[in-house]
């Protein structure tokens, strides 16, 4: 899937990340937490069948799209620890995905698979909240594609954006028509 989006869009969306990387610890995990309970609120209820339904040949469904999230996350939960400690990252692709696990490389066979993947990556992210953010580095920058270079507390809410994207697009893909009942 290609990201594409108006130099007026990422603007905006670099100067949210930004400004919110500037509030405290507190605020910053509030921030990504309410990201993640967006994405869980909208697996709740959702079947196997659901989870598995194209929009179209060209779109992701809900298992393939998480795919990604969680790969995404655990590479940003990475990402943010390491610059956090004042190391530079090296081997992360687009939005810090894993190397090897990014789409096609680890699939999960189910709904309920894919839902403890993410809580397990989203374990990770609050690893860094919790016990590594009020004391990150921020001097160490790493290159997000869409808005350039993010110190370790950017990164983190980056996050936060990533998982309300794609919470958007599973939103998108629920209310396209033909999805189940």
């Amino acid at each position: 899937m290609a990201t594409t989006q108006p130099a007026e869009v990422i603007e905006r969306v670099g100067g949210y990340i930004r400004h919110n990387a500037t509030k405290d610890a507190a605020s910053v995990r509030a921030l990504v937490e309410q990201g993640h309970e967006q994405l869980r609120g909208l697996l709740d209820g959702m079947t196997e069948e659901q989870a598995r339904f194209k929009p179209s040949a060209d779109d992701w469904c809900v298992l393939e799209l998480l795919q990604h999230v969680i790969s995404a996350k655990r590479g940003v939960a990475r990402t943010c620890s390491m610059l956090g400690h004042g190391e530079p990252v090296a081997g992360l692709g687009r939005e810090g995905d894993e190397q090897d696990g990014m789409m096609g490389k680890r699939t999960y066979a189910s709904l309920a698979e894919a839902r403890e993947a993410l809580e397990e990556a989203h374990g990770q992210m609050l690893g860094f909240l919790d016990r590594e953010l009020a004391q990150a580095q921020t001097e160490l920058r790493f290159n997000h594609f869409l808005f350039g270079d993010l110190h370790s507390v950017e990164w983190a809410v980056f996050q936060r954006v990533h998982d309300g994207d794609h919470g958007n697009q599973i939103g998108k893909i629920t209310s396209a028509p033909g999805y189940p009942a």
